[in-house]
C-alpha cells in the first residue's frame, strides 16, 4: 500500500484550536456586522435612544403638575408612574416594575438590574413623576416591542447558539480523526491475537505517532509470531525425542526383565530371590513410567480408592530395595491404615523420588524412615534420613528443576528428583490423595524430613 503524507499530532490539535478561535472570532465580526446593519435599516433604535427620550421626559415633566401630566408627551421607550403624598395617580408600569419603582424612590435597593435606570423627577406642584428605562437595544415598531422577547436576550442566545454549534463540529471532526486511528490501533491488536502479523496496515495511520505504534506492533507481531512457531518447533522436536528415547528405552528394559525371569526360574538362594524380585520390581515400574511418559499431556490422572497399606507395602518394597544394596537400614512406621482416592501412580511417583532422594545421600550404617500417619484429615507420607541435610539454598530452591545442592550431589544426579516428586503436589494439579470420605476439605501432604543443618522440616502440600 503507498505511503500517505503523515501529519503530526500537533499539527491536527494546533489546527483543532485555530479553527475553533478563528471561527469564533468570524462568527462575532458577522454577529456584529449584522446588528449594526439591523440599526441602520431602521429594524432597531440604538441603545442611547431610551435614555435620551427619558432625558427629554425630565425636563417635561418638571414643568407640569399632576393635574396636568400628559402621558402623550412621553415616549414609549420610558416607563412613568405619577406619585403624590405616596399615592401613585398614573402608571404604565406592571405592578413588579411598580412595586421596584417605589421601593428605589423611597431609598429601597430597588433591584434594578444592570441595564435598568430611574429618574425620580419633582413635579411644579411637588409631586412625583418616577421615570424608568433600559440602556438596551429596542425594536423600532412599537408593536415588536409588545410581542416579541426582548431582542438583546435573544441576539446573545443566538449567538452563543452559534459559538456552541461551531466548537462542537469542530470537535466532531476531530475526534473522528482519532477515532480512525485508534480503529487502526484496533486491528493491528486483533491482527496479533490472531498471530497473523501480515494484516498490520502499517501505513493505515494518517498521524506520524499512530503510524509509529502501527510499525512498532507490526514489529512485535512479527517477532512474537516467529517465536511462537519456534516455541511450537521445539515443542514438537521435544515430544519427538522422547518418543524416540522411550521407544529406544523399551528395548534394554526388556533385555532386564527377561534375563530376571530366566534368573528367577532357577535355583537360587533367599537373598538371591529378593533381589531377583526388586530387579522385576524395578523394571516393572520403570515401564509403567515410560507409558506415563509416552502419555505426557493427556488429560491429569484418574482419582480411585486404594488401601493405604497396599501402597504402603509397595513403597516398603522399593525403599528395601534402593536401601540394602547401599547399607542402610530401613524402618516403615505404619501409624495408620485406612481408605484414600488416589492417583496412584502418581502419588507413588513422588514418593518413590522422595526415597530415592534419600537413599542416594544417606551413608552407609544410616537409616531411611517412612512413616505414615493421619493428621486431621490428612493421608501423610514422611521420609527421614540421617543425611547431611540441606543448606538453605538448597532448602529454598529444591524443587526446582535441574538444581542440584554441590555439597550433596555428583555428577550422577541432574536435579530431577525431588522436582519430580513435587510437580504431582502442586496446587494446581490434582491431589494425589486423600482420606475418604473427607470430613473437611480434602487434602494430601508427602513430607521429606531430614537431619538439616538450620532447618527441621520440608513440606511439600497440595
Amino acid at each position: 500500500m503507498a505511503k500517505r503524507k503523515l501529519t503530526s499530532l500537533r499539527s491536527v490539535l494546533l489546527r483543532y484550536l485555530l479553527l475553533c478561535g478563528g471561527g469564533c472570532a468570524l462568527i462575532l465580526v458577522l454577529w456584529w456586522g449584522i446588528f449594526m446593519r439591523l440599526i441602520d435599516v431602521g429594524f432597531l433604535l440604538p441603545a442611547v435612544a431610551s435614555a435620551q427620550a427619558c432625558a427629554n421626559a425630565r425636563e417635561t415633566v418638571a414643568a407640569v403638575t399632576a393635574e396636568t401630566f400628559d402621558s402623550n408627551q412621553i415616549s414609549d421607550l420610558c416607563r412613568w408612574a405619577v406619585v403624590q403624598d405616596g399615592t401613585v395617580l398614573q402608571t404604565n408600569m406592571t405592578t413588579r416594575q411598580l412595586k421596584i419603582a417605589l421601593n428605589t424612590f423611597h431609598g429601597g435597593s430597588g433591584n434594578l438590574g444592570y441595564t435598568q435606570y430611574q429618574y425620580d423627577v419633582k413635579m411644579a406642584d411637588g409631586s412625583f413623576c418616577l421615570l424608568q428605562y433600559n440602556y438596551a437595544v429596542p425594536y423600532a415598531d412599537p408593536a415588536l416591542r409588545d410581542t416579541l422577547p426582548d431582542f438583546q436576550t435573544c441576539y446573545i442566545l443566538l449567538l452563543a447558539a452559534l459559538i456552541l454549534v461551531w466548537l462542537g463540529w469542530q470537535t466532531h471532526c476531530t475526534v473522528r480523526v482519532f477515532a480512525a486511528e485508534t480503529a487502526c490501533l484496533h486491528r493491528a491488536v486483533d491482527a496479533i491475537a490472531a498471530q497473523q502479523p501480515e494484516r498490520i496496515d502499517a501505513y493505515g495511520a494518517r498521524l506520524r505517532e499512530f503510524s509509529a505504534t502501527l510499525h512498532a506492533m507490526q514489529t512485535m507481531g512479527r517477532e512474537l509470531t516467529n517465536s511462537l512457531q519456534s516455541q511450537w518447533r521445539m515443542e514438537q522436536q521435544r515430544a519427538e525425542q522422547i518418543a524416540a528415547l522411550t521407544h529406544d528405552l523399551k528395548t534394554p528394559l526388556s533385555i532386564i526383565q527377561g534375563n530376571a525371569d530366566l534368573l528367577a526360574e532357577d535355583a537360587l538362594s533367599a537373598d538371591q530371590q529378593t533381589q531377583v524380585e526388586a530387579i522385576l520390581r524395578g523394571t516393572d515400574r520403570a515401564q509403567q513410567y515410560l507409558a506415563a511418559l509416552r502419555t505426557a499431556g493427556a488429560a491429569p490422572a484418574v482419582q480411585a480408592p486404594l488401601a493405604s497399606h497396599t501402597l504402603t507395602a509397595r513403597l516398603a518394597q522399593t525403599a528395601s530395595a534402593l536401601c540394602a544394596p547401599a547399607g542402610i537400614q530401613f524402618i516403615l512406621q505404619e501409624e495408620w491404615q485406612g481408605t484414600i482416592r488416589a492417583a496412584e501412580n502418581d502419588l507413588l511417583r513422588a514418593a518413590e523420588n522422595l526415597l530415592d532422594n534419600a537413599a542416594a545421600h544417606t551413608p552407609r550404617g544410616g537409616t531411611v524412615t517412612l512413616t505414615v500417619v493421619r493428621e486431621n484429615n490428612s493421608f501423610i507420607l514422611r521420609v527421614t534420613d540421617t543425611g547431611p541435610g540441606f543448606t538453605a539454598e538448597a532448602l529454598a530452591r529444591a524443587g526446582e528443576m535441574f538444581y542440584t545442592d554441590a555439597a550433596r550431589s555428583d555428577s550422577s544426579h541432574q536435579g530431577l528428583g525431588l522436582y519430580s516428586a513435587r510437580r504431582p503436589l502442586q496446587p494446581t494439579a490434582v491431589p494425589c490423595g486423600y482420606i475418604t470420605p473427607p470430613a473437611a476439605a480434602p487434602s494430601f501432604a508427602c513430607q521429606f524430613v531430614n537431619k538439616l543443618r538450620n532447618y527441621k522440616k520440608m513440606t511439600k502440600r497440595s
